[in-house]
């Protein structure tokens, strides 16, 4: 069972790269790294969306659909539809940013 571990430990293709480490699953995608733990942060994961970044590789078209969503949203609050403010949505800052000013 050993053996099996060890020649299966690690699979490398031009785009991708993915090491299994103790029962768990990381990939490396152009130099970003993806694992099955739930400890990723949200700004990573806005990154990832942003970027079109899935575990089979980079997906445009998924990249496209996020930035439209996020765009969507921060375009009806007035804001210029930059990535800094796309971000700030996500994380919750621009929202928090709204509702403090309503509040003076």
């Amino acid at each position: 069972m050993k053996n099996f571990q060890q020649a299966k430990s690690h699979y490398q293709s031009p785009e991708t790269s993915v090491t299994v480490k103790e029962g768990r699953q990381v990939a490396r995608f152009r130099g970003i790294m993806m694992s099955d733990e739930p400890a990723d942060s949200k700004r990573e994961q806005f990154s990832r969306l942003w970027d079109g970044i899935t575990p089979k590789g980079v997906n445009r078209t998924k990249s496209l659909k996020f930035r439209q969503y996020i765009r969507e949203h921060v375009r009806q609050t007035g804001r210029p539809l930059s990535r800094d403010n796309c971000e700030k949505y996500w994380m919750g800052e621009l929202q928090k940013e709204m509702k403090d000013a309503e509040t003076f």
